[in-house]
Protein backbone atom coordinates (compact mmCIF):
# COMPACT_ATOMS: atom_id res chain seq x y z
CA UNK A 1 0.00 0.00 0.00
CA UNK A 2 1.34 3.40 -1.01
CA UNK A 3 1.52 5.88 1.84
CA UNK A 4 1.01 9.48 0.77
CA UNK A 5 3.54 12.02 2.05
CA UNK A 6 2.37 14.23 4.91
CA UNK A 7 0.73 17.55 4.14
CA UNK A 8 2.21 19.23 7.23
CA UNK A 9 5.06 18.49 9.63
CA UNK A 10 4.40 19.58 13.22
CA UNK A 11 7.50 20.03 15.39
CA UNK A 12 7.30 19.82 19.19
CA UNK A 13 10.50 20.81 21.11
CA UNK A 14 10.34 19.03 24.46
CA UNK A 15 12.09 19.65 27.77
CA UNK A 16 10.78 19.03 31.31
CA UNK A 17 7.07 19.22 30.47
CA UNK A 18 5.89 15.82 31.65
CA UNK A 19 2.83 17.39 33.29
CA UNK A 20 1.54 18.94 30.06
CA UNK A 21 2.91 16.78 27.23
CA UNK A 22 -0.05 14.41 26.92
CA UNK A 23 -2.55 17.22 26.45
CA UNK A 24 -0.26 18.82 23.86
CA UNK A 25 0.46 15.75 21.73
CA UNK A 26 -3.09 14.39 21.97
CA UNK A 27 -4.42 17.68 20.61
CA UNK A 28 -2.07 17.42 17.61
CA UNK A 29 -2.92 13.78 16.88
CA UNK A 30 -6.64 14.66 17.08
CA UNK A 31 -6.37 17.12 14.19
CA UNK A 32 -9.05 16.91 11.50
CA UNK A 33 -6.13 17.15 9.08
CA UNK A 34 -5.12 13.51 9.45
CA UNK A 35 -2.27 13.51 6.94
CA UNK A 36 0.41 15.00 9.18
CA UNK A 37 3.71 13.95 10.68
CA UNK A 38 4.47 14.87 14.28
CA UNK A 39 8.16 15.30 15.11
CA UNK A 40 8.72 15.05 18.86
CA UNK A 41 12.17 16.37 19.72
CA UNK A 42 13.30 15.24 23.17
CA UNK A 43 15.89 17.87 24.06
CA UNK A 44 17.59 15.78 26.73
CA UNK A 45 14.59 15.99 29.06
CA UNK A 46 15.45 14.46 32.46
CA UNK A 47 11.88 13.46 33.36
CA UNK A 48 9.41 11.00 31.83
CA UNK A 49 9.11 12.86 28.53
CA UNK A 50 11.53 10.63 26.54
CA UNK A 51 9.55 7.50 27.39
CA UNK A 52 6.26 9.27 26.63
CA UNK A 53 7.59 10.27 23.20
CA UNK A 54 8.63 6.69 22.41
CA UNK A 55 5.23 5.41 23.52
CA UNK A 56 3.47 7.80 21.13
CA UNK A 57 5.69 6.66 18.25
CA UNK A 58 4.98 3.01 19.05
CA UNK A 59 1.22 3.44 18.74
CA UNK A 60 0.91 6.06 15.97
CA UNK A 61 2.92 5.79 12.76
CA UNK A 62 2.61 9.54 12.17
CA UNK A 63 4.90 10.24 15.13
CA UNK A 64 8.67 10.46 14.77
CA UNK A 65 10.98 10.93 17.74
CA UNK A 66 14.40 12.54 18.00
CA UNK A 67 16.43 12.15 21.19
CA UNK A 68 19.32 14.58 21.62
CA UNK A 69 21.44 16.15 24.33
CA UNK A 70 19.99 19.31 25.81
CA UNK A 71 20.76 22.24 23.55
CA UNK A 72 17.85 24.63 24.02
CA UNK A 73 14.68 25.56 22.19
CA UNK A 74 16.38 26.66 18.98
CA UNK A 75 18.45 23.51 18.59
CA UNK A 76 15.39 21.34 19.22
CA UNK A 77 13.23 23.13 16.64
CA UNK A 78 16.06 23.06 14.10
CA UNK A 79 16.49 19.32 14.61
CA UNK A 80 12.83 18.93 13.70
CA UNK A 81 13.15 21.19 10.67
CA UNK A 82 16.10 19.12 9.45
CA UNK A 83 13.98 15.95 9.18
CA UNK A 84 10.60 17.46 8.26
CA UNK A 85 9.23 16.00 5.02
CA UNK A 86 6.02 17.92 4.42
CA UNK A 87 5.69 21.03 2.24
CA UNK A 88 4.45 23.00 5.26
CA UNK A 89 5.76 23.00 8.83
CA UNK A 90 4.39 24.21 12.13
CA UNK A 91 5.61 24.44 15.72
CA UNK A 92 3.67 23.59 18.86
CA UNK A 93 5.24 24.25 22.25
CA UNK A 94 4.97 21.23 24.57
CA UNK A 95 3.01 22.89 27.37
CA UNK A 96 0.36 24.30 25.02
CA UNK A 97 -2.48 22.69 23.06
CA UNK A 98 -4.44 23.38 19.89
CA UNK A 99 -7.99 23.19 18.56
CA UNK A 100 -8.83 20.13 16.39
CA UNK A 101 -9.18 22.03 13.10
CA UNK A 102 -6.22 24.40 13.46
CA UNK A 103 -3.99 22.85 10.81
CA UNK A 104 -6.84 22.05 8.44
CA UNK A 105 -7.76 25.76 8.42
CA UNK A 106 -4.16 26.98 8.16
CA UNK A 107 -3.28 24.58 5.35
CA UNK A 108 -6.37 25.57 3.37
CA UNK A 109 -5.43 29.24 3.74
CA UNK A 110 -1.78 28.63 2.82
CA UNK A 111 -2.62 26.56 -0.26
CA UNK A 112 -5.59 28.68 -1.30
CA UNK A 113 -3.51 31.87 -1.30
CA UNK A 114 -0.13 30.36 -2.23
CA UNK A 115 1.26 31.84 0.99
CA UNK A 116 4.72 31.48 2.51
CA UNK A 117 3.20 32.01 5.96
CA UNK A 118 -0.36 31.31 7.11
CA UNK A 119 -1.19 32.64 10.57
CA UNK A 120 -4.12 32.39 12.97
CA UNK A 121 -4.63 33.88 16.44
CA UNK A 122 -4.49 32.42 19.94
CA UNK A 123 -5.89 32.18 23.45
CA UNK A 124 -3.97 33.33 26.52
CA UNK A 125 -4.39 30.56 29.11
CA UNK A 126 -3.33 31.70 32.57
CA UNK A 127 -2.71 28.48 34.52
CA UNK A 128 -2.93 29.57 38.17
CA UNK A 129 -3.79 27.84 41.45
CA UNK A 130 -7.45 28.85 41.52
CA UNK A 131 -8.02 27.38 38.05
CA UNK A 132 -7.20 28.32 34.47
CA UNK A 133 -8.39 31.46 32.73
CA UNK A 134 -8.57 31.13 28.94
CA UNK A 135 -9.18 34.37 27.02
CA UNK A 136 -8.53 35.40 23.46
CA UNK A 137 -5.29 37.40 23.32
CA UNK A 138 -6.14 41.05 22.51
CA UNK A 139 -5.69 42.13 18.91
CA UNK A 140 -7.48 45.39 18.24
CA UNK A 141 -6.46 46.03 14.64
CA UNK A 142 -6.09 42.77 12.69
CA UNK A 143 -5.04 42.85 9.02
CA UNK A 144 -7.38 41.92 6.18
CA UNK A 145 -8.68 38.39 6.68
CA UNK A 146 -7.98 35.74 4.03
CA UNK A 147 -6.25 38.28 1.83
CA UNK A 148 -2.49 37.93 1.16
CA UNK A 149 -0.22 40.80 2.17
CA UNK A 150 3.45 41.58 2.75
CA UNK A 151 4.74 42.85 6.06
CA UNK A 152 5.39 46.31 4.61
CA UNK A 153 1.62 46.64 4.13
CA UNK A 154 0.92 45.67 7.73
CA UNK A 155 4.09 46.16 9.81
CA UNK A 156 2.19 46.27 13.12
CA UNK A 157 2.48 42.47 13.15
CA UNK A 158 6.10 43.03 14.22
CA UNK A 159 4.88 44.87 17.31
CA UNK A 160 2.68 41.99 18.45
CA UNK A 161 3.66 38.89 20.40
CA UNK A 162 5.88 36.74 18.11
CA UNK A 163 3.48 33.75 18.44
CA UNK A 164 5.49 31.78 15.87
CA UNK A 165 3.47 28.71 16.87
CA UNK A 166 0.26 30.07 15.34
CA UNK A 167 1.69 29.66 11.85
CA UNK A 168 2.25 27.22 9.04
CA UNK A 169 5.41 27.95 7.07
CA UNK A 170 6.17 26.83 3.54
CA UNK A 171 9.21 24.60 4.05
CA UNK A 172 10.71 25.54 0.68
CA UNK A 173 10.55 29.20 1.75
CA UNK A 174 12.43 28.48 4.99
CA UNK A 175 15.07 26.51 3.08
CA UNK A 176 15.47 29.09 0.32
CA UNK A 177 15.88 31.94 2.81
CA UNK A 178 18.02 29.77 5.13
CA UNK A 179 15.81 30.56 8.11
CA UNK A 180 16.43 28.65 11.31
CA UNK A 181 15.84 29.39 14.99
CA UNK A 182 18.85 30.91 16.72
CA UNK A 183 20.48 28.37 19.01
CA UNK A 184 21.15 29.59 22.55
CA UNK A 185 20.86 27.81 25.91
CA UNK A 186 17.29 27.47 27.15
CA UNK A 187 14.51 29.30 25.33
CA UNK A 188 16.10 32.76 25.28
CA UNK A 189 13.32 34.52 23.31
CA UNK A 190 14.78 33.16 20.07
CA UNK A 191 11.32 33.22 18.49
CA UNK A 192 11.72 37.02 18.17
CA UNK A 193 14.37 36.83 15.45
CA UNK A 194 12.62 33.89 13.76
CA UNK A 195 9.40 35.90 13.57
CA UNK A 196 11.16 38.90 12.02
CA UNK A 197 13.07 36.78 9.50
CA UNK A 198 9.98 34.91 8.35
CA UNK A 199 7.55 37.82 8.15
CA UNK A 200 10.03 40.23 6.58
CA UNK A 201 11.04 37.81 3.83
CA UNK A 202 7.66 36.24 3.06
CA UNK A 203 6.23 37.26 -0.31
CA UNK A 204 2.70 36.35 0.75
CA UNK A 205 1.30 36.22 4.31
CA UNK A 206 -2.30 35.25 4.98
CA UNK A 207 -4.12 35.76 8.28
CA UNK A 208 -7.15 33.95 9.69
CA UNK A 209 -8.95 35.95 12.37
CA UNK A 210 -9.85 32.91 14.46
CA UNK A 211 -8.04 31.61 17.54
CA UNK A 212 -7.01 27.95 17.45
CA UNK A 213 -3.95 27.87 19.71
CA UNK A 214 -3.93 27.84 23.53
CA UNK A 215 -0.79 29.49 24.93
CA UNK A 216 -0.18 28.50 28.54
CA UNK A 217 1.27 30.91 31.09
CA UNK A 218 1.92 30.09 34.73
CA UNK A 219 2.86 33.59 35.92
CA UNK A 220 0.47 36.52 36.17
CA UNK A 221 3.43 38.88 35.71
CA UNK A 222 5.25 38.61 32.38
CA UNK A 223 8.36 39.82 34.18
CA UNK A 224 8.39 36.59 36.21
CA UNK A 225 8.83 34.55 33.01
CA UNK A 226 12.06 36.41 32.25
CA UNK A 227 15.08 34.95 34.06
CA UNK A 228 17.80 37.23 32.68
CA UNK A 229 17.29 40.91 31.88
CA UNK A 230 19.99 40.69 29.18
CA UNK A 231 17.95 38.45 26.90
CA UNK A 232 15.59 41.06 25.35
CA UNK A 233 18.49 43.39 24.61
CA UNK A 234 20.56 40.63 22.99
CA UNK A 235 17.66 39.57 20.75
CA UNK A 236 17.01 43.22 19.87
CA UNK A 237 20.64 43.74 18.82
CA UNK A 238 20.48 40.63 16.63
CA UNK A 239 17.27 41.74 14.96
CA UNK A 240 18.60 45.21 14.13
CA UNK A 241 21.85 43.76 12.81
CA UNK A 242 19.98 41.31 10.58
CA UNK A 243 17.58 43.98 9.26
CA UNK A 244 20.46 46.33 8.43
CA UNK A 245 22.48 43.58 6.78
CA UNK A 246 19.54 42.67 4.54
CA UNK A 247 18.43 46.22 3.80
CA UNK A 248 15.08 45.69 5.52
CA UNK A 249 15.37 48.37 8.22
CA UNK A 250 12.62 50.54 6.77
CA UNK A 251 10.90 53.24 8.86
CA UNK A 252 7.67 51.20 8.90
CA UNK A 253 9.43 48.09 10.16
CA UNK A 254 11.48 49.99 12.73
CA UNK A 255 8.44 51.83 14.10
CA UNK A 256 6.75 48.57 15.02
CA UNK A 257 9.95 47.10 16.41
CA UNK A 258 10.52 50.19 18.55
CA UNK A 259 7.08 49.69 20.06
CA UNK A 260 7.83 46.08 20.92
CA UNK A 261 11.25 46.94 22.33
CA UNK A 262 9.68 49.51 24.63
CA UNK A 263 7.13 46.92 25.78
CA UNK A 264 10.07 44.68 26.67
CA UNK A 265 11.69 47.52 28.61
CA UNK A 266 8.48 47.71 30.62
CA UNK A 267 8.71 43.97 31.34
CA UNK A 268 12.35 44.24 32.42
CA UNK A 269 11.53 47.17 34.68
CA UNK A 270 9.14 44.98 36.70
CA UNK A 271 11.61 42.15 37.31
CA UNK A 272 12.12 41.32 40.97
CA UNK A 273 15.80 40.52 40.61
CA UNK A 274 18.09 42.53 38.35
CA UNK A 275 21.58 41.34 39.23
CA UNK A 276 23.45 44.27 37.66
CA UNK A 277 21.37 47.43 37.80
CA UNK A 278 24.04 49.63 36.23
CA UNK A 279 24.41 47.34 33.20
CA UNK A 280 20.65 46.98 32.84
CA UNK A 281 20.19 50.76 32.84
CA UNK A 282 23.01 51.14 30.32
CA UNK A 283 21.32 48.65 27.98
CA UNK A 284 17.95 50.34 28.33
CA UNK A 285 19.42 53.74 27.55
CA UNK A 286 21.38 52.37 24.59
CA UNK A 287 18.25 50.72 23.15
CA UNK A 288 16.17 53.86 23.52
CA UNK A 289 19.01 56.10 22.38
CA UNK A 290 19.32 54.41 19.00
CA UNK A 291 15.64 54.92 18.21
CA UNK A 292 15.11 57.46 15.45
CA UNK A 293 12.81 60.11 16.93
CA UNK A 294 11.07 60.77 13.62
CA UNK A 295 10.35 57.06 13.18
CA UNK A 296 9.29 56.74 16.82
CA UNK A 297 6.49 59.23 16.21
CA UNK A 298 4.93 56.67 13.84
CA UNK A 299 5.16 53.84 16.37
CA UNK A 300 1.94 52.39 17.85
CA UNK A 301 2.65 53.62 21.39
CA UNK A 302 0.16 54.38 24.11
CA UNK A 303 0.59 57.22 26.57
CA UNK A 304 2.17 55.01 29.25
CA UNK A 305 4.82 53.72 26.85
CA UNK A 306 5.71 57.18 25.58
CA UNK A 307 6.12 58.32 29.17
CA UNK A 308 8.35 55.31 29.86
CA UNK A 309 10.52 56.21 26.87
CA UNK A 310 11.04 59.72 28.18
CA UNK A 311 12.00 58.38 31.61
CA UNK A 312 14.47 55.96 30.03
CA UNK A 313 16.14 58.74 28.09
CA UNK A 314 16.40 60.77 31.29
CA UNK A 315 17.36 58.04 33.78
CA UNK A 316 16.22 54.37 33.44
CA UNK A 317 16.39 53.88 37.20
CA UNK A 318 13.43 56.22 37.58
CA UNK A 319 11.30 53.91 35.45
CA UNK A 320 12.50 50.77 37.24
CA UNK A 321 11.97 52.18 40.73
CA UNK A 322 8.52 53.54 39.91
CA UNK A 323 7.29 50.29 38.32
CA UNK A 324 8.74 48.06 41.02
CA UNK A 325 7.17 50.24 43.70
CA UNK A 326 3.84 50.01 41.90
CA UNK A 327 4.19 46.24 41.69
CA UNK A 328 5.01 46.02 45.41
CA UNK A 329 1.87 47.96 46.33
CA UNK A 330 -0.24 45.82 43.99
CA UNK A 331 1.04 42.55 45.49
CA UNK A 332 0.64 43.88 49.03
CA UNK A 333 -2.93 44.90 48.26
CA UNK A 334 -3.71 41.48 46.71
CA UNK A 335 -2.31 39.73 49.80
CA UNK A 336 -4.84 41.56 51.95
Amino acid sequence: MTVSPPAASIIVPIYKVERYLEQCVDSILAQTLRNIEVVLVDDGSPDGCPAMCDAYAARDSRVRVIHQENGGYGKAVNAGLAVARAPYVGIVEPDDWIEPDMYEKLLAAAQGHDADVAKCWFYDFLDVKDGGHDTRFPFTCPPPVNKPFRIGEYPVFLFLHPSVWTCLYRREFLERCQIRVKEVPGAGWTDNLFQVQTLCQAERIVYIDDAYYHWRRVNVESADDLRDYRIPFERSDEIHAWLAENGLDTPETLASLYARELSYVLIVSRMKNIDDMADCCRRIKAMCGRMDKQVLRQAPLNRKTRKAYKLCMLEPRLLIWSRQLRRWFKERSAAG
